[in-house]
């Protein structure tokens, strides 16, 4: 997951490099690891948009939402892959809501082990308590808003002879007061002080998910 995330990283960062010149076929990223081939942009002579850029620097929703031009609740999935249409389909159609979901579930499982001290079987109930009642979170009516892919090569692929990766980044998004009242809703009779900081972590909170 971890490399995946660098990956994800060395290659947005690079297709950045690239935009300055989208319309050459192939840019090699002689600041990193990677060789970026094309983005999304490259044939059509288009710069990668500001909020690609935005996901590498910040989850702040605030921001994303600005680079975006929505004012909406935002979430970012990533997935990898050697075939594109492939990875674009099952994270538009039949990943995105279970990404979503289970990544809920680990920005709280992250938020309360930072802030609970002390005994470790006590921290696991509540960060189980409070998983199962994200389940009743619901993110009916997700949109899609906008996608980007970037397909690249590390060096350590190219000098195993592997063929290059695409990844794809998809930004759906839920309406802000809906998703706020069903956080608000899930965790209404919990007086837990923790339990108050988490409504506000989440509401704020952007799932940014990257898998092979």
């Amino acid at each position: 997951m971890k490399k995946n995330v660098i990956f994800f990283a060395i290659c947005m960062v690079g297709a950045f490099s690239l935009s300055a010149c989208a319309s050459a076929p192939k840019v090699k990223d002689i600041s990193g690891p990677t060789e970026i081939i094309e983005h999304k942009g490259t044939v059509f002579g288009v710069a990668q948009p500001e909020w690609v850029s935005m996901v590498l620097i910040t989850p702040n929703q605030k921001q994303l939402q600005k680079s975006l031009g929505i004012k909406k609740h935002v979430w970012v999935v990533t997935k990898s892959g050697p075939d594109l249409d492939f990875i674009k389909t099952w994270a538009d159609q039949v990943e995105a809501r279970a990404e979503i979901g289970a990544s809920i579930k680990q920005g709280i499982a992250d938020f309360v082990g930072a802030r609970m001290t002390g005994d470790t079987g006590a921290v696991e109930e509540v960060i189980e308590r409070y998983s199962a009642r994200a389940s009743a979170i619901s993110v009916s009516g997700l949109n899609k808003e906008t996608d980007w892919w970037v397909k690249g090569i590390s060096k350590s692929d190219k000098k195993n002879e592997l063929e290059p990766k695409y990844t794809y980044i998809v930004v759906f998004s839920i309406d802000e007061d809906f998703y706020t009242k069903q956080i608000k809703k899930a965790f209404a009779d919990e007086n837990d002080p923790i339990a108050a900081e988490l409504i506000d972590y989440l509401i704020n909170y952007t799932v940014v998910g990257a898998k092979d």
